[in-house]
């Protein structure tokens, strides 16, 4: 409950400024972004043969060569904000409310046409199905929290900025999509499933970005900013990957909603 009423009252405060005489600019608009968290595989217990999946991405720089890189969990994001700038437009505080989704990969390597997974044991027997792919997508709402700095007095059309952030995030759902060798084995999916761990409940990120303002105070404007390096916080991420450090890029279209401001 406490962290609520601090939250709440962080977005609250700057709207209590609204009717005073403006050098505070008010700002409402949307987002959508996406980040890429790369990391070492876990391979659950369930999985009867670790050598069978595949823990290495393969790419290729322009064609020029082959390499390997870390397993990768993919996020998606859109969400609306409203921030508020300080100090003749230069000090910019952010907030609102963010959708994202979380998914990462557990597969088959090339040299396997599959890999087995537990189903149930007793002393007796064991059962096993044999699948190519499992895919986890957890859903999240989180509150964002973002400060970013304009090193440019001026309003121009074009300005840059420097910003840290982060986000407290409540995990809501988590499916699955597993590819079955067989089809008819697709029954079992729930039962797969239930034996998967999920991520925490509750998580939190940080970042660092640098970005790009187009458009000027008084008008609509736009930003575009890259993050690096993103910082997932909990005991656990993923089912399948453990993740390092990520990267991502923030598109932002923002709406003015006072005119007076200090220009």
């Amino acid at each position: 409950m406490r962290t609520l009423i601090f939250w709440l009252g962080l977005i609250a405060f700057p709207l209590s400024l609204k009717g005073q005489e403006v050098k505070i600019g008010h700002y409402i608009g949307l987002e959508m972004g996406f980040h890429e968290f790369f990391g070492e595989t876990i391979i659950p217990d369930q999985v009867m043969s670790p050598q069978s999946i595949k823990t290495k991405e393969n790419a290729t720089y322009y064609g020029i060569y082959d390499y390997t890189i870390d397993k990768a969990i993919h996020k998606k994001y859109v969400g609306i904000k409203y921030e508020a700038l300080f100090m003749k437009n230069r000090l910019g505080v952010s907030s609102g409310l963010r959708f994202y989704q979380m998914s990462g990969l557990l597969e088959h390597d090339k040299y396997h046409s599959s890999f087995m997974w537990l189903l149930h044991q007793d002393e007796q027997s064991a059962d096993y199905v044999a699948i190519r792919s499992i895919n986890q997508k957890s859903h999240y709402v989180c509150v964002p929290l973002e400060i970013r700095f304009f090193p440019k007095k001026r309003d121009r059309l074009f300005k840059n900025y420097f910003k840290i952030g982060g986000s407290f995030n409540y995990r809501y759902s988590t499916n699955y999509k597993i590819d079955f060798q067989e089809s008819q084995m697709s029954k079992y999916a729930v039962e797969v499933g239930n034996t998967i761990q999920k991520p925490c409940t509750f998580s939190g990120f940080v970042f660092p970005a640098v970005g790009f303002k187009w458009g000027r105070n008084n008008y609509p404007w736009f930003n575009l900013e890259f993050q690096f390096p993103g910082l997932l916080i909990a005991q656990r991420k993923h089912a399948f990957v453990e993740p390092d450090v990520g990267f991502g890029m923030q598109f932002a279209v923002l709406i003015p909603l006072n005119r007076t401001i200090i220009p």
